[in-house]
């Protein structure tokens, strides 16, 4: 192993090697700033120029583009509430709040900070852990996976602030237009209205570009103010700042790495999943959760530690058996066959130097985008400053372009700009865009492996499941979690009064 170890990291010594990761992660950083693209269109537009080249260097464009996506989609996300990605989605809900309270170069140093340590920490498991997780693939099945998919749901009590009704209202909401387009399942048409542009269903991040970013340049708009409400050309915080927040919440970091692997190493789940999912475990583990959507710097460091990690545990099941863990990883596994590179147990024997190297690349590549993210950081913490009358054109061409982008067509950008008329009218009258989008994220996975579950293994797959048994159980728990604290709170509260 150890000589497969240094063929990896010596096949990647290379002048074409270092100068494509380098052009890789640039290239990475920039399409993932563009709202609505992300990972998955960076890696298939650098497809055709996969022939002809090291296998390693390569290796080095596509990987290192895909990592400097990560922290690409959560720029936007923290300074304009624009997520780059589905997968930043998770970014908004604090990131957003700390721009707006002058901490736009904390929360950015915490975002690469948080996602270097998670990179670094998924490469390491890819390392070592192939041969040991198979069988705990092989044990989860579609009753699990809908298991996940719920405790995703129990977020929208977080954001529910005020009315949990409306909280509950925005998520039905969003699942409902998930439900615009075919069954996944049967392929039977719903909600089309006789419009052939339904039968596809609403885009994921047409809807989400309208519903924030869209909405939010509507809101600046009517208010005629900056983004973030403090004097012109000042800061209070610094990029340090947030790299200081990251290495003390140390353990968030742990734990949040832990979930984006486990979450990256379950086939079709994907990282929008594992984001959402993190904040969720954020907001339940902390003592202070009310802190949480108000700014808080663990908002932040926890989904981007499982978004670095999910991409080690994503590729794991992509080279080991040859099964995608994400949108992502399936393109990349598409690059792979066309370089030779066949996944399977032979991976693990004749190919072990290949799986080094990429070990190698996403830690590299993650080490250039975090010196790449914090060098550029205190300047794009200015961004929000810009006057009103140049943001709102700037902001809106290019989600509009990032709209048009995601399907080619023209009515994709008419679908962001109605979704922006709602997501100003949900922001005004307090029902959670948040709600709506995780709702909206979660109701594909939850209808699709309910369906599995319920041919599978008939009526009562709970009882007969054990591992959903156990994981219902859990969902239940940590659900329960925020309302005994709260109700623990308000009696405190009222003994202290008498």
């Amino acid at each position: 192993m150890l000589e497969a170890i240094g063929a990896g990291l010596v096949s990647l010594a290379t002048p074409q090697a270092i100068a494509f990761m380098v052009i890789g992660v640039v290239y990475g950083l920039v399409v993932g700033i563009l709202p609505g693209l992300g990972g998955i269109v960076a890696i298939a537009l650098l497809l055709p120029f996969t022939y002809g080249y090291e296998i390693s260097a390569t290796l080095a464009l596509l990987l290192g583009a895909h990592i400097a996506t990560i922290w690409g989609g959560s720029v936007t996300s923290i300074l304009f509430q624009v997520p780059g990605a589905a997968k930043s989605l998770a970014l908004v809900f604090d990131g957003h709040p700390m721009t707006q309270k002058g901490e736009a170069s904390r929360a950015l140093g915490a975002s690469a900070m948080a996602a270097l340590l998670g990179g670094v920490f998924g490469a390491i498991f890819l390392a070592i852990s192939i041969p040991i997780v198979r069988p705990v693939m092989l044990a989860l099945g579609p009753s699990e996976y809908l298991m996940l998919a719920l405790w995703g749901l129990t977020i929208i009590a977080t954001f529910s602030e005020g009315s949990l009704l409306k909280g509950m209202i925005a998520t039905a909401l969003g699942i409902m237009v998930a439900f615009v387009g075919m069954d996944p399942i049967t392929g039977t048409p719903r909600f089309w209205f006789g419009i052939i542009y339904l039968l596809d269903g609403i885009s994921f991040p047409v809807a989400m570009i309208g519903l924030f970013a869209v909405a939010e340049m509507i809101k600046l708009y009517v208010k005629g103010e900056r983004i973030a409400n403090r004097v012109a050309g000042t800061e209070t915080s610094t990029v340090l700042d947030g790299v200081k927040d990251t290495l003390t919440h140390w353990w968030l970091v742990v734990r949040s790495s832990l979930l984006g692997l486990w979450i990256g190493v379950l086939p079709g789940v994907g990282a929008s999943i594992g984001g959402i999912a993190a904040y969720a475990q954020a907001v339940q583990t902390s003592k202070t959760p009310e802190r949480f959507g108000k700014g808080a710097v663990e908002g932040v460091i926890a989904p981007d530690a499982t978004l670095g990690a999910n991409e080690g545990g994503g590729l794991m099941p992509t080279l080991a058996f040859g099964i995608p863990g994400g949108e992502s990883m399936a393109i990349l596994l598409v690059a792979f066959l066309s370089m030779g590179i066949v996944p399977g147990p032979q991976m693990l024997t004749s190919g072990l130097d290949i799986v080094f190297a990429m070990v190698w690349i996403i830690v590299i590549a993650n080490v250039l985008t975090t010196l790449l993210g914090l060098a550029i950081s205190k300047h794009l913490a200015r961004l929000p400053m810009l006057n009103p009358n140049i943001m709102i054109p700037l902001v809106l061409s290019i989600c509009l372009f990032g709209a048009f982008a995601t399907r080619g067509t023209i009515v994709d950008v008419i679908v962001a700009a109605v979704f922006g008329v709602v997501g100003y009218y949900m922001d005004k009258y307090d029902y959670s865009r948040a709600n709506f989008v995780i709702g909206m994220v979660l109701a594909e996975m939850i209808e699709r492996n309910l369906h599995i579950s319920l041919s599978l293994y008939g009526n009562d797959f709970i009882l007969t499941r054990p591992i959903a048994l156990v994981m219902l159980i859990f969902v239940i728990v940590t659900t329960a979690l925020p309302f005994i604290r709260t109700w623990r709170k308000n009696r405190v509260a009222a003994e202290a009064a008498s």
